[in-house]
């Protein structure tokens, strides 16, 4: 018959090419053959498709805490305004590929020869924030500073106003640029001080230019950072905020904040220290160093992860004649770095710390956070005879030599590890500074079924979180425990009554045997392990606590009890919640409802 016509016409299509093409193969709905051909493809697709899924499952289950982490940099499209364009392009013209690196202190000592090595590499456009723009200005000129890459600010440490508008200014300059490396290296050391002198803003100076300005710039810098392929955080600590080595903890005075009670009072004059204690000038730069190495770890716990920042701190090894001892006095000058050369070996050339601090914003080996780093030269043995011989380079853990690879995460002491001090010290800093942090936010799936769950799920909680909330057994507002009035009794009851008893024995019956038959009783187990039994409500509260009368409701007097007296309210709040629709009489002698 015809139906029989066309499924022949068919055949000789499939037998001169098993896979035909969409144009050559037309299928008629009544064709039996080409119904059975066509769902035996669709079911061999489906369970090619079922065996990829599977594996592909299979596969990322070793790794489902990188499941997403492909996309944690992915952005929707953004439509970009004439103005951001010209901006985008401004920006590029000014930096073009180079990385951008803001380094405080440049104009002499470590700091100016970290910039000569910064510049020398080509991969960087440096800002420097100093105090006196014409000195540094000078120094540019002295060291042939390339002034297309080298761009000069100002930034009084001393006040933490000059630090607000630095940071305003830099964002006006960089412009769509994103800071790569904040180098926070400006120090002062004044160990000749038997007095402490203060800054503009009431703080003993030492520390506020160390530590706190430093404080504040990263919090205003640190959420722009993010957006940085490789952003990182560099702080230059020292080995006398180490009291775990022989110049940290062997010579006084030794680095020591206490539990923090000068930074907890304010900070402000005549509190000089961040103990609390007297004011000794060299002892207020060892603290601030370890306010560093401190703040180094704690933003690394609280910032990596969220915001990608590579935090760390270094020790470049005793530049011994550095400007930083320009307030000692001459003989120090003079015979101190003949001592750490070729007595202690400890001894570091301003040329190679410079090369060391370089290393830390430069080298890949340096990307890793939260750590310590130092240099291998300088001995921990064979000191004497072997010094004079090799100028002072000889192995071992802080002075000069040892080269590019002898670099190494050093430990650092318990007081810088001090987890809780460090929380103590951010909370402190924060408020004496007033900065202003970002929150922590790690990155979550963009998928839309998580999001719409997530949603639902969120208001959920929070409505059952408020049913927990709305009632603190045996707490009044002020977080005094406290007894309960009538009312309130009459309302524990009747809720234990009726939503525990009557409907506990109805609904909530079905409810639990319907838990127990899919999941299974609750281990006695996990019923067990309090040390402590919760105490009843009735419990008389502790003899040295003392409540006022006045905070409860007129008229209100304490029970123990329910007694006859109390019936009708006990009954009132009973009927209330069964009959949450009807309305009680006025009539304490005629109570009507209507349901």
């Amino acid at each position: 018959d015809h139906r029989q016509d066309k499924i022949d016409s068919y055949r000789p299509i499939e037998e001169k090419d098993p896979m035909p093409t969409s144009h050559n193969f037309r299928a008629d709905q009544n064709c039996p053959r080409f119904h059975s051909t066509t769902k035996g493809s669709q079911l061999s697709i489906t369970m090619r498709m079922s065996r990829i899924l599977l594996i592909a499952a299979t596969a990322s289950i070793g790794a489902v805490s990188d499941a997403f982490k492909f996309m944690s940099n992915w952005q929707p499209p953004k439509i970009l305004t004439d103005q951001q364009k010209l901006k985008i392009a401004k920006t590029q013209e000014r930096f073009g590929d180079k990385k951008l690196v803001v380094i405080t202190g440049c104009s002499s000592g470590l700091g100016r020869e970290t910039v000569k090595n910064l510049l020398a590499s080509d991969e960087y456009h440096v800002v420097g924030a100093v105090r006196d723009i014409d000195k540094m200005e000078a120094v540019a000129e002295i060291d042939g500073f390339n002034m297309d890459n080298f761009h000069i600010m100002e930034c009084e440490l001393n006040s933490f106003e000059s630090v607000h508008r630095f940071c305003d200014e830099l964002k006006e300059y960089q412009m769509a640029k994103p800071i790569d490396r904040l180098i926070c290296n400006a120090g002062v050391y004044q160990p000749s001080l038997d007095y402490a002198k203060w800054s503009v803003d009431g703080h003993e100076q030492t520390m506020q230019i160390n530590f706190l300005s430093h404080f504040l710039m990263i919090s205003e810098v640190i959420e722009g950072m993010k957006e940085a392929p490789e952003p990182r955080v560099i702080m230059v600590g020292s080995v006398t905020g180490n009291d775990n080595t022989v110049g940290g903890g062997g010579v006084y005075p030794i680095a020591d904040l206490k539990q923090l009670d000068g930074f907890k009072a304010g900070f402000s004059n005549p509190v000089a220290m961040a103990d609390g204690y007297g004011f000794i000038g060299a002892k207020a730069y060892k603290d601030s160093k370890l306010c560093l190495m401190m703040m180094s770890n704690f933003l690394h716990s609280k910032f990596n992860r969220s915001h990608g920042i590579t935090f760390s701190s270094i020790y470049p090894g005793c530049i011994a004649e550095t400007p930083l001892f320009r307030e000692k006095r001459a003989w120090f000058r003079k015979y101190f770095p003949v001592f750490m050369k070729y007595i202690t070996g400890g001894y570091v050339g301003v040329e190679e710390a410079g090369q060391r601090l370089f290393q830390v914003a430069h080298d890949p080996r340096c990307s890793k956070s939260g750590v310590y780093w130092s240099w291998n030269g300088g001995p921990r043995e064979g000191r004497g005879a072997a010094a004079l011989e090799q100028s002072g380079q000889i192995s071992g853990g802080g002075g000069a030599g040892g080269g590019w690879d002898s670099i190494y995460v050093n430990d650092q002491s318990d007081k810088v590890n001090n987890l809780e001090l460090c929380v103590d010290l951010f909370k402190s800093a924060t408020e004496i500074t007033g900065a202003k942090w970002p929150e922590a936010k790690t990155f979550t799936s963009p998928c839309p079924t998580l999001k719409v769950i997530g949603e639902v799920s969120k208001q959920m909680i929070a409505r059952e979180e408020l049913k927990r909330m709305a009632d603190r057994p045996g707490f009044g507002n002020d977080g005094k425990p406290v007894q309960l009035t009538k009312r309130k009794r009459a309302a524990l009851v009747a809720d234990k009554v009726i939503v525990q008893g009557l409907l506990g024995n109805t609904v909530g019956r079905v409810g639990r045997l319907g838990g127990r038959l899919l999941l299974g009783r609750i281990p006695e187990t996990a019923k067990q392990g309090s040390f402590q039994d919760e105490k009843p409500l009735d419990d008389e509260p502790a003899a040295d606590l003392e409540f006022d009368d006045d905070n409860h409701e007129q008229g209100s007097t304490y029970i123990d009890l329910i007694d006859d007296e109390d019936k009708s309210k006990l009954e009132g709040e009973i009927f209330a919640q069964v009959f949450s629709n009807g309305m009680t009489s006025t009539d304490k002698n005629e109570r009507e409802w209507k349901v």
